[in-house]
């Protein structure tokens, strides 16, 4: 669990276990998203083409000493976190839930490239693929959220068998346990926090019937996967066959 920012590399360290809060959070990935790019410089992304703001963006970062837009944001998209708990950009009516949400969303969208948070926050991208970045974003920003997603979601979909239910996650979180200790040290009220979360998260995607409890297949539109032919490991998190693209 190498710092708290961008994708998580586990190797042989602790499973990131703090997503308790949300499901999927797209509007609010979507929100701070467009956030982040205006204090790039990249104006009001709603105003301004995808390319242009795709383009600002890369400039902003460049300086940073990013080498191009398919690098991940990072511990960069720090410097909103405080504005928009103080300017309560979520709209959320507590300050201790504005504060944890807003947290949780900015790790999340760390694990981003900045040419991803351009496209969901831009006007060009549609309410499905703003929700697929966000799964993609839990899926890096989680190691456990994205093996469960190839391992288990995705692996369902392929052999033909699209029933996935709780005991389905109890057998991976059971192996995953040995090697992950930590995953027998929570709590059982975090354990069920984290199940309800993922599961969660997933039939927001449209990823999980949750009424059938059912996989439900994936077709990302051509321009998400113009961009996310970029970083190609991304399409494993979906349940869809890659030759179909």
């Amino acid at each position: 669990m190498a710092g708290s920012y961008g994708a998580e590399t586990t190797q042989g360290e602790r499973y990131r276990l703090s997503f308790t809060v949300g499901g999927l959070l797209a509007p609010q990935g979507r929100a701070l998203a467009e956030m982040y790019l205006n204090r790039m410089g990249c104006g009001n992304a709603e105003h301004s083409s995808q390319a242009k703001a795709t383009e600002k963006a890369a400039e902003k970062v460049n300086e940073k000493g990013y080498e191009n837009t398919s690098e991940e944001v990072g511990e960069s998209i720090v410097m909103i976190r405080q504005q928009a708990i103080e300017e309560n950009v979520l709209a959320i009516r507590t300050d201790s839930a504005n504060r944890r949400v807003v947290a949780e969303t900015t790790k999340r969208l760390s694990a981003l490239t900045v040419r991803e948070l351009a496209y969901l926050a831009g006007p060009d991208s549609s309410i499905s693929d703003r929700e697929a970045l966000m799964w993609i974003a839990m899926c890096r920003y989680y190691a456990i959220v994205g093996e469960f997603a190839v391992e288990v979601l995705k692996k369902h979909y392929l052999v033909g068998n699209l029933h996935l239910d709780f005991d389905d996650y109890a057998r991976f979180i059971a192996n995953k346990a040995t090697w992950h200790p930590e995953l027998e040290t929570i709590s059982e009220g975090t354990a069920k926090k984290l199940r309800s979360n993922l599961f969660k998260a997933m039939a927001e995607v449209h990823l999980f019937d949750k009424n059938s409890d059912t996989v439900v297949s994936f077709l990302p539109s051509p321009s998400l996967t113009d961009i996310l032919m970029k970083r190609p490991d991304s399409f494993g998190f979906f349940p869809m066959r890659e030759s179909s693209l």
